[in-house]
This record gives C-alpha cells, structure tokens and sequence, in this order.
C-alpha cells in the first residue's frame, strides 16, 4: 500500500519524482525504470511497480522530459505491453518485434500488465515522452480507455488480434475466425459429431469474427447443430484447459473431440485425457492453435492452427515505425493467414485424406 504522504508536496508546486519515490517508498532510480517502462527489464517486484504507479497517480506526477525533448526529437524506444510473460506464445512475437525494431533503429521496452487499475494511468502520464509508440495485446489491455488518450495525444498505438478500438489505431492480427473454421471442419471430417471449443473469456464489447465464429460456420456446413454446453470458458492456461476437460468428461453426453483455443490449454487438455486413461486420438481427438513448438513434443504430438507469429511481431513493429514517422496517416488493419497443421492428436497422416 502507498503511504498517503501527499501532503509532502508544498501547496501549488508541481510534484518530483523525489515527491513519489517519498510517498511510494523507494529510491528516485526505482521511480524512474518503473515510469519509463524498464521495470522488468531490472525485475522490480510487481509489488513495487504498483507503489510507484498508484504514488504517481495520487500526486498526478508527470515526468519531465523537457531537457531531453530539446536534445532529440524521439526516444527510438517502442513499449509492447503484453498481459503476461507466461504464455510462450510472445517469445516468438516479441523476439520478430526486438529484429525489426533494431533494424530500423528502434529500441523495445516489454511491459506485462493486465490492465489492473493505475497501469495505464501511469502510461498515459508519460503522454509519449518515455516512447514513441506502444504496441498492445491481450483482451483487456486493448480495451483500455487510456489507449485512446494516448492516441488522441497523437502517440502511435496497434493493437494486436483485435480490430483498432479507434480510428487513429492501427490493428495487426490472424485470421482467427478462418482458423476456428478449420480446426472444426478437419473434426467434423474424421467423423465427430460433439465437438466441444474450449475458450477464455471476450469482452462483451468485442466485436470481431474470433475463433468460435468459424466453430460455428464449420459446424452449420456439416449439418451439425451448435450446443451451447459444449463451449466452455475456462482461463488462458494450461490448467484451464485440463479443467475444462475434466467438466466436458463429467457431463451427460461428453463429446468426442475439442478445438482449444491455443496450445496452452490444448497441452492441459492432453494432460487430463491422458489421466482419465483414454487413447488420444483413439477415444478422443483434440486441435489446438498457434503452431508452438511444444506441439511437436506433446504425446501425441498437436494437431493445430499453425500462423507466423514472427510476421505478427514484425508487421506490428513496421505498421508503428509507418505512424510514428507518419509514413501512414491512417489506421489500418493487416490480417496474417493460418493453416491446419496435422500431427497425431487427431489421427496423424490418415486425417490428411479427409483434407484433400
């Protein structure tokens, strides 16, 4: 908790970075790698990092980057928030992302945040003075309403896997809705007629075609009807995953098949099978997506939706280098494509004839 030590602040001065590192109490480096997005990079507790962004936000401390503003014209540094460093699907993204960056003559700052109170505020404090464009992901994040107050201070936003929240925002993502389509008609082609989708969460407000539309299109083509209990929400994990399973097995008329969200959870879906006993894909078959290299090592290796995640990274930095130098005036929103990669979760080579 913050120690309420406003008062500290002379009345009508402006707050110091000595004024937050006071109240939040910690040293005045600490107040500067947390509100310049190098946290992580030094492994500052999350703890600490929330301190120093709620002191900020109490005082309504904005650094002063005036001294440095007359000495260059940008940072050259881009922060990618991410919602976390767990999921090993960024590695991919973000290693693309750091390349082209440094190609280009750009510096990445990695930021992990779920959009918990103050995060952003503390961002949209820096007004773009401690970067020169951001790069968002995860649900919550890129629903944020300080996204929009940073690019209506004309910071240089993308988001990815989502459509841009505003006309000023660029959006890179893959084609999810056409990769739902896949993984479920590749099911539905081996001979299964319940097959569940496991998902997380989507904010009510979230509109773009997602994994479960191109479910639902496979399904309708292959006259089957949509059950709704045969779509469980579950968190992004591999032990979402596993519970989610355990619930499809419980129920009266389990099914036969799942299409996981991504690989995380497909991993956990392997995982609790494989506890309750029964052959894989024998008794059950199961895709995953996002083409992890831990697919290739699971037993039996993962069917999944398979994309360029290193594209996703690069064409994200490039669409922001174009606005930051304003190379592109206006948002766009650049679609990657996905294909079905076929291993043994759902039947190895012999499911290939069903795709011919």
């Amino acid at each position: 908790m913050v120690r309420r030590e406003a008062s500290t602040v002379e009345r009508g001065s402006a707050p110091t970075s000595a004024d937050v590192a006071r109240l939040a109490g910690v040293s005045q480096a600490t107040i500067s790698l947390v509100l310049n997005g190098r946290a992580s990079n030094v492994r500052i507790s999350d703890e600490t990092r929330d301190r120093v962004i709620s002191a900020a936000a109490q005082l309504g401390y904005t650094p002063n980057h005036a001294a440095r503003s007359l000495r260059q014209r940008s940072t050259k540094i881009i922060t990618f928030v991410l919602p976390s460093l767990d999921n090993p699907y960024y590695s991919d993204v973000i290693s693309a992302a750091q390349v082209t960056a440094q190609q280009h003559g750009y510096a990445v700052s990695v930021i992990p945040t779920r959009a918990r109170p103050g995060e952003f505020h503390a961002l949209s404090l820096l007004q773009g003075a401690a970067f020169d464009g951001i790069i968002v992901a995860g649900h919550e994040n890129c629903a944020a309403p300080e996204l929009l107050q940073l690019a209506a201070r004309g910071v240089a936003v993308v988001v990815l896997q989502q459509h841009g929240p505003d006309p000023a925002i660029h959006s890179v993502s893959v084609d999810l809705e056409a990769g739902g389509y896949l993984a479920t008609r590749h099911l539905t082609g081996l001979g299964h007629r319940r097959i569940a989708h496991v998902m997380e969460e989507l904010p009510p407000s979230d509109t773009r075609r997602d994994r479960i539309d191109g479910y639902r299109r496979a399904l309708s083509e292959a006259g089957l009807p949509f059950d709704p209990s045969l779509v469980v929400i579950t968190e992004n994990s591999m032990a979402g995953g596993c519970k989610a399973i355990e619930h499809l097995l419980l129920s009266h008329r389990p099914p036969s098949a799942a299409f996981m969200y991504n690989d995380q959870m497909a991993v956990g879906a392997l995982h609790a099978l494989r506890t309750h006993g029964l052959r894989i894909p024998g008794d059950f078959a199961v895709v995953g997506f996002d083409g992890l290299a831990v697919g290739q090592f699971t037993a039996p290796p993962l069917t999944t939706i398979d994309h360029p995640r290193g594209d996703l990274g690069r064409l994200a930095v490039e669409t922001l280098i174009d606005a930051i130098e304003k190379r592109s005036p206006e948002a766009r929103e650049r679609m990657l494509p996905v294909k079905l990669l076929i291993r043994e979760s759902c039947g190895g080579m012999e499911a290939s004839l069903h795709q011919s």
